[in-house]
């Protein structure tokens, strides 16, 4: 994840401290292990009560976690913008492939993530000018104005001055808001590195799910707001398991040895799957400490501190001769800060949550907080994530949730300008269909036994679609407009971040950020 007029860093020595004003290595890490010791004694953690923030913790994952409607809504999309790309190109040779990355190849996405896009038009090798991938964009918006007006999508925002030129769109049946991006080739790999990796213990995915949630709920997972962007979070969850001890996760040094190629790296993660067997601290342990230590180095970031996935450990490091608000270094491109957008100001409201809770972690291991009060502080409300592009009076008209089969062409509904969606029921007369997001709540769940996404390494290709729903018919207007069209495949990751590093003799990296949009 790099940039033209990206940020620069270097090692910091005893000779460089003073003219960056950053502390060396050594004496950070003194100061780290004392800070972060001093912080653990403070709050002396009683893990006797840890069992019933587990329990709360694992309520919150079943909760949040997406449904296979969810899964397949979103995979159905992909295939869709295929097909719409096939509208606007034709079946030239420069018709461009949509591919999906991000937290839903990550599989740490819930009901309300975003679902990012890739319109990548083939050859990673060569360098795809920023007008161009602006001119292509209005292309797509083009495109998405004239659904819109047909009544199939909504909300389209064109963010072309972002660093990460994107458009946003939402698909008003599913309300999954997708951002799409040109040539994102280094936020496939990325999202394919980290999905792959996650094999080698669960706790690196749930963790990682859980601490996003927390960030979302608390307004502090947004680089556009200048807060932690989802990289961010994810980078820092992989280096908290890295350095406990013993260790949950290897430095990604050991797993990048034959390069970042995902394929290689699947199989050197095959040697690490018992890694971590030797930890047995639970989720509800690996939360608490992980607030803390960010906790105890609070004042350090400002002294060149540096957290390094790479090698698994702290270090010190500047970009362009300063210190970052926050420092993690980017795990293919380091040379990078991923959480270059958090800004002065903004890591104040980001330890402010930390501190906040913290503190109702202690109430409620102490027994002065319940449950609910303390699941409302770090989560929000729990229930039912916000969907995109609604509020509380759309939410009770729009349209249900539809499960979309592969096979089947797909539906953007939307009732342009009007709060209702009216169908016509069997006797043809027209109703107006109650919003209910019943895949967000339990009965929804207990139909599916506890599915959860495919496993770790599984090809999505392989999953089986599900058939659509008899109670939400396809909406003949817009099959019209695409049943002529061949569906694409739903492509793997794994296979596009295979090509593409087969094309090149060193591992694919985009010019742009990968898993944020971070405005210039």
């Amino acid at each position: 994840m790099s940039g033209g007029g990206g940020l620069r860093c270097g090692e910091v020595d005893e000779a460089d401290a003073g003219a960056f004003m950053a502390l060396p290595r050594k004496v950070l890490l003194k100061k780290v292990s004392k800070l972060e010791s001093k912080e653990l004694q403070k709050y002396k953690i009683d893990l006797s009560c840890l069992p019933n923030f587990d329990k709360l913790l694992d309520d919150v994952y079943v909760v949040r976690r997406p449904t296979e409607t969810e899964f397949f809504n979103r995979r159905d999309l992909i295939r869709i913008f295929n097909a719409i790309a096939k509208e606007i190109y034709g079946n030239s040779s420069e018709c461009p492939t949509v591919v999906g990355f991000g937290s839903f190849v990550m599989d740490m996405y819930n009901t309300g993530s975003d679902l990012d896009l890739s319109i990548n038009f083939g050859n990673p090798s060569v360098q795809f000018p920023r007008e161009k991938k602006i001119q292509t964009l209005r292309k797509f918006a083009k495109k998405f104005y004239s659904l819109q007006r047909k009544g199939h999508v909504t909300s389209i925002q064109t963010i072309m001055s972002a660093r990460v030129p994107i458009v946003k769109v939402i698909d008003y049946g599913t309300r999954i808001e997708c951002d799409l991006s040109v040539e994102n080739w280094d936020g496939i790999l990325k999202s394919q590195l980290v999905h792959v990796i996650s094999a080698i213990d669960d706790r690196f995915q749930k963790l990682s799910f859980l601490m996003k949630s927390w960030a979302k709920a608390n307004g502090i997972n947004s680089s556009k707001d200048r807060t932690l962007n989802s990289l961010s979070i994810i980078s820092l969850v992989a280096f908290h398991l890295q350095t406990r001890q013993p260790p949950i996760l290897p430095p990604f040094s050991v797993l990048f040895k034959d390069g970042t190629d995902p394929a290689n790296v699947r199989k050197n993660v095959d040697s690490f799957l018992n890694y971590g067997k030797a930890n047995e601290e639970s989720l509800a342990l690996l939360f608490v400490t992980l607030l803390i230590k960010l906790a105890s180095v609070e004042k350090l970031w400002q002294k060149g501190l540096c957290a390094s996935v790479y090698e698994g450990s702290w270090t010190s490091k500047t970009w362009d001769s300063r210190c970052g608000s926050i420092s993690v270094e980017d795990f293919t491109e380091r040379s990078e800060n991923v959480s270059r957008a958090v800004g002065v100001e903004e890591v104040k409201k980001i330890y402010d949550c930390i501190h906040r809770s913290i503190i109702g972690l202690l109430f409620f291991l102490d027994g002065k907080m319940p449950a609910p009060e303390l699941k409302e502080l770090l989560f929000g409300s729990v229930d039912a994530p916000a969907l995109k592009g609604t509020d509380k009076n759309e939410a009770t008209t729009s349209n249900s949730p539809i499960v979309h089969h592969s096979d089947q062409n797909k539906k953007m509904r939307l009732s342009h300008n009007s709060e209702e969606t009216h169908v016509k029921n069997q006797q043809g007369q027209q109703t107006t269909r109650e919003w209910a997001p019943s895949c967000c709540i339990n009965n929804q769940r207990a139909q599916i036994s506890g599915w959860s996404g495919p496993e770790n390494g599984q090809n999505w290709q392989h999953v089986a679609p599900q058939p659509v729903s008899d109670q939400h018919p396809l909406d003949s207007n817009w099959d019209g407009k695409i049943t002529h069209l061949i569906s694409p495949p739903v492509l793997d990751p794994a296979a596009v971040a295979e090509w593409c590093n087969q094309a090149l003799s060193q591992p694919v990296v985009s010019p742009y950020n990968s898993l944020s949009y971070e405005a210039s």
